[in-house]
């Protein structure tokens, strides 16, 4: 009896572990449909797919909700801007970077509402994490910077760092229930929005052998499929450590810093998909940037 309701409970795990990615993969879908309907300036459009996106997972992004309330604050409701917003911040958001987004929506009411009531929805979102390993993961990143700054660092210091950011890394992981330490436990820490890795738990493993990044990978990946880590996040790893031939093509091309290709943009745009990131055209039209496809011989 005890076998068959083990096995059942690993059965109904897998299928809740199976259908939590599905809806993170649908959530990152529709979110980019939102932003691209965003792009095309069809503002009420936009509003109405960011509202069914923010059905789909428990946890949406603090990001995905500061570009909702971007959109919503050009259909000037205030009342809509200030819903996002709030739930922003009970994810992360903070107000310094909404006051570097939303110059219209800070000359109304709900916005003296929303400083009032900020310093309370921040206090219950921290109480939600691990902040001494939010703490020990961003100082971590800081001495990763550090050995890299030309006064205090060189070649030794780099790869001292390096090796016990990964270890650390390893062990944080197998003390996390063999889970990488996204949103869900140490905050999503990205200050300057999705398509970033600055002072982002993401930015070490740039630095890591391609060894290291192979052992992490299945972890990462993983993270990306249960809404821990932005699927941006991930590709950008594996691109920084395939910069001649990219793989998803993070990278727009440089013939001066000579940043290469994406290898095959067909199959660029297949391996997005697995992990819900938007396809390349998309992406490098968010980024206002652009990319090169390897001519296929």
């Amino acid at each position: 009896m005890k076998k068959i309701s083990a096995f059942l409970i690993t059965i109904l795990l897998f299928g809740f572990q199976k259908t939590s990615a599905q809806n993170y993969l649908n959530y990152y879908e529709t979110i980019n449909k939102a932003e691209i309907a965003n792009l095309d300036k069809e503002f009420k459009k936009s509003d109405s797919i960011y509202q069914v996106a923010f059905t789909l997972v428990e946890k949406p992004f603090k990001e995905d909700f500061l570009l909702a309330s971007i959109n919503s604050e050009k259909l000037k409701d205030n009342q809509k801007t200030f819903d996002y917003l709030k739930k922003g911040i009970n994810n992360g958001l903070t107000l310094k970077q909404i006051k570097k987004q939303l110059q219209e929506f800070k000359k109304s009411r709900k916005w003296k509402e929303l400083k009032k009531e900020y310093n309370s929805i921040r206090k219950n979102h921290l109480s939600t994490l691990n902040l001494p390993l939010r703490e020990e993961i961003s100082e971590m990143i800081r001495k990763d910077q550090k050995a890299r700054a030309p006064i205090f660092g060189g070649w030794k210091q780099m790869k001292k760092i390096d090796t016990y950011n990964y270890n650390r890394l390893i062990d944080i992981i197998k003390k996390n229930n063999n889970k990488w330490p996204g949103f869900s436990t140490i905050g999503e820490i990205t200050p300057k929005g999705k398509y970033d890795v600055t002072k982002n738990i993401t930015l070490m493993p740039l630095h890591f052998k391609e060894e290291w990044v192979e052992k992490l990978k299945p972890y990462m990946y993983e993270a990306v499929l249960n809404g821990e880590i932005y699927p941006y996040q991930f590709a950008r790893i594996i691109d920084y450590k395939n910069l001649k031939c990219q793989i998803y093509g993070t990278y727009a091309y440089s013939e001066k810093y000579e940043v290469g290709e994406i290898c095959d943009c067909e199959k660029a745009n297949q391996e997005r998909k697995k992990i819900g990131f938007e396809t390349i055209k998309d992406f490098y039209r968010k980024i206002e940037s652009e990319y090169k496809c390897r001519i296929k011989k």
